[in-house]
């Protein structure tokens, strides 16, 4: 809208006048980009999103909070946007729930006060408590603490804020877990320019004491910010898990942002990493998954997060209207053994191994390029697609989403047998928003895993999870046509499938 706004003002000044319903009609549909808006993936309807806040499981519903100006598109007074969902995929937009004031809200976390250990609210209905970081430009960052007893409709602020304050300019970001060894929630907290990551107790969610500090490993080079802690299952091994500690930070190329990981022990007061200080381990392998957070309050004790699919390197840069920003899919997560240690393993939530196939073929053999477009699931793009390799002794093979009217304009998501790296290549996707996007995102191979690859395509999204889920790479792209084939290739060989099968995703 407000694109549109200053064109009328510009025509207006100029003694133009709008008297033609198609010129509006023809405004309108310059300045609204539908066609890149995900399917399934949240994005609100209007205005800048970015990270995803106070994630829980509750009564049913799926909620997201979510860092959202709601006066423009573009980074600014910041507060919590808010929307649910029963399924992970139909997604309610909801009213503001936490509006700034002369603080901005940032990111933060929601946990379900089930035993009333706050005494915040009325006694006699379900309590929830939100825990974000009030920011006051140019002074400081506290903790902030506000109740809802309506579902997380609406919040009040508590009238004794801030709950935690170290008076320190960069300091935010916390999340909390109930760690039942301890009898004790925990806090984990970022000191972005310091790396680190403080871990705070309490009993009540109101009175603070610190436990602990982490810093100073893995990866460097960037603030630390949205630190996370939670236990995950080793699979393979019955009743065996161990604590992983994210956060966010520099990602695996220089210079653009990402997310990384430590496995190791937590006691209820201190994580021990069990690898090198020096170990960089990366969630995902692409530009576009930052800040992600795990839900609280999951069914069977699941580990579910998202995260923010966008790259602050170029979102100001995003040619979306009228939002800019949107999240990820949602993914579960575990950990498996590899030859180098515990490593993150990520599925796609909902589970479509569990649903019925749109589409499915076996014994397949390739040696040129297969074109799939024909399938008409394929044209309202959203869907997920699964490759399984039998044997191949092709250099490359993978998808193509070529233009129908530009040979120039093409995206692959394909594995480069010779290099022995996953890739996504977006550098001729269409529009590219910044220098970074020329550069192939890429992601090594995982010694004793199949050559698989599943792939969810929304529409400007894609997300690879391949070999079973321990190799991610999530990639934005806007593409210029508005047709495009979509074709499987071999390059210098021949390729065996097992099977490929797609689920249309409405």
């Amino acid at each position: 809208m407000k694109i549109l706004f200053k064109s009328i003002q510009h025509l207006s000044y100029l003694g133009c006048l709008l008297v033609s319903l198609s010129l509006t009609f023809s405004l309108s549909a310059q300045n609204t980009t539908e066609h890149w808006r995900p399917a399934v993936h949240f994005s609100p309807k209007k205005n800048w999103t970015n990270d995803p806040n106070g994630l829980i499981y509750f009564k049913g519903y799926y909620h997201v909070f979510f860092q959202h100006n709601p006066k423009g598109n573009e980074w600014g007074n910041m507060s919590w946007g808010h929307a649910r969902s029963k399924d992970l995929l139909h997604w309610e937009e909801l009213p503001i729930a936490i509006p700034h004031g002369e603080e901005f809200i940032f990111s933060g976390c929601v946990v379900w006060d089930k035993n009333h250990v706050s005494g915040l609210g009325e006694p006699n209905k379900d309590l929830l408590v939100a825990i974000y970081t009030a920011d006051y430009p140019n002074k400081k960052q506290e903790q902030h603490l506000a109740y809802s007893n309506d579902e997380g409709l609406t919040w009040k602020k508590y009238g004794h804020n801030p709950i935690l304050d170290i008076q320190l300019l960069n300091f935010r970001d916390p999340n909390i877990i109930w760690h039942e060894a301890s009898k004790q929630y925990v806090m984990s907290v970022a000191k972005p320019l310091e790396r680190s990551v403080q871990f705070y107790g309490s009993k009540n969610l109101l009175a603070w004491d610190l436990l602990s500090e982490f810093s100073n490993q893995g990866e460097l080079e960037m603030i630390w910010e949205c630190p996370s802690l939670v236990e995950l299952p080793i699979e393979g091994r019955e009743n065996e898990s161990k604590w992983v500690l994210f956060n966010s930070s520099q990602g695996v190329q220089k210079g653009f942002v990402g997310m990384q990981y430590f496995v190791g022990e937590f006691n209820g007061k201190t994580f021990i990493n069990e690898n090198s200080s020096d170990t960089k381990l990366f969630v995902d392998f692409g530009k576009d998954f930052y800040a992600a957070i795990p839900f609280y309050n999951t069914q069977e004790k699941e580990v579910l997060w998202l995260a923010w699919a966008l790259s602050w390197q170029y979102a100001k840069e995003q040619p979306t209207f009228p939002w800019k920003g949107q999240m990820s899919s949602v993914r579960k997560l575990s950990l498996v053994d590899s030859q180098e240690g515990l490593r993150l393993k990520q599925v796609f939530q909902p589970d479509f191994s569990q649903w019925e196939p749109t589409f499915q073929a076996k014994d397949i053999s390739i040696s040129k390029p297969k074109i799939l477009n024909g399938m008409k699931m394929l044209q309202g793009k959203s869907y997920v697609i699964d490759v399984e390799v039998e044997e191949t002794n092709a250099d490359r093979w993978g998808f193509r989403w070529q233009s129908v009217d530009n040979p120039q304009e093409y995206t692959l998501v394909a594995f480069d047998e010779n290099k022995k790296q996953w890739f996504i290549d977006r550098s001729h996707s269409g529009k590219v928003l910044s220098p970074g996007f020329f550069k192939l995102d890429s992601a090594p191979w995982v010694e004793g895993r199949p050559r698989q690859m599943r792939v969810w395509v929304d529409h400007s999204m894609i997300e690879l999870l391949a070999q079973d889920g321990t190799v991610a790479i999530s990639s934005l792209r806007f593409p210029v046509s508005s047709k495009e084939n979509l074709s499987i290739f071999s390059e210098k060989g021949k390729l065996d499938l097992k099977q490929i099968t797609i689920w249309e995703v409405k």
